[in-house]
């Protein structure tokens, strides 16, 4: 089973900061993370993904290895992105050659390919600090008070909820087809690959069939309403809106002074 489908709403409820309130914590973690898209240099970004972790792992009390899990998959795609990169987005000399073709590393690609995964490390850890330690009807709740498109809020909301029972569905099904001796050969493998994406094709649209009736037979008229009892924008006090301006102000000069000084340079030629 899939540690996203009992651990994430798990500890998006059981936090330190899960009762503080949520959109001082959602204007937090989208200003970061707009922020960070306008720097040029990795210091930046680097200093928003420490800063973003410590407060999710150490303020916030969520579990080291759950984080570093959570982060696995963004890691991993920012990391062929560096790769791809370095090979063929890049110009000027090659400082590494492969030998073959004419590929090979350049200082202006490996930059360019550094600087792209700690933007996208740093905009992930400002994201996973909002999902990680807010319920996420909370987060919904949040957007639709922010007066974005109702289908879009929607949508997110029914993503949201059966992509965990999709999950289920998947690991049931594999594991169902594990204990029958599939996937034991590259043959068997790729018939039960096979089957199993048909099944849950199958399975999503007989769920998607009957989540409307459910929905209809509850008074559905094409509109999810919220029920939210919390706290609220105007519960934020002066100190904290003061603190988070000086925080924001302070960020963005430290990324006007460190311009677009590359780390990349430095650490190949010392």
């Amino acid at each position: 089973m899939s540690i996203f489908e009992d651990t994430l709403d798990y500890y998006s409820m059981n936090n330190k900061l899960t009762n503080s309130n949520i959109y001082y914590k959602t204007i937090f973690a989208l200003s970061i993370l707009i922020i960070n898209l306008f720097a040029n240099s990795p210091i930046a970004p680097i200093f928003i993904l420490i800063f973003c972790s410590i407060l999710t792992v150490y303020v916030a009390g969520i579990s080291k290895k759950f984080y570093l899990t959570f982060l696995a998959v963004p890691f991993a795609f920012a990391f062929i992105t560096v790769i791809f990169m370095a090979f063929f987005f890049g110009s000027g000399s090659q400082i590494w050659s492969l030998g073959i073709f004419g590929w090979g590393v350049t200082a202006d690609g490996l930059n360019r390919g550094v600087l792209v995964f700690f933007k996208v490390m740093g905009g992930f850890s400002a994201l996973a600090f909002l999902i990680l330690t807010t319920p996420a009807n909370n987060v919904f709740k949040v957007f639709d008070d922010m007066h974005f498109p109702k289908i879009f809020t929607d949508l997110a909301i029914l993503i949201y909820r059966y992509i965990f029972v999709f999950l289920d569905v998947t690991n049931t099904m594999y594991n169902s087809q594990k204990t029958r001796l599939g996937y034991s050969t590259y043959k068997s493998w790729l018939r039960c690959l096979g089957e199993l994406a048909g099944m849950i094709f199958i399975r999503t649209w007989e769920q998607g069939e009957t989540s409307y009736q459910a929905l209809a037979a509850r008074g559905y008229t094409g509109e999810l309403n919220f029920v939210h009892v919390g706290s609220s924008i105007h519960d934020i006090p002066l100190t904290h809106w003061v603190a988070l301006i000086i925080f924001l102000v302070g960020l963005c000069y430290f990324i006007y002074i460190t311009g677009s000084i590359n780390v990349v340079p430095y650490l190949i030629h010392p």
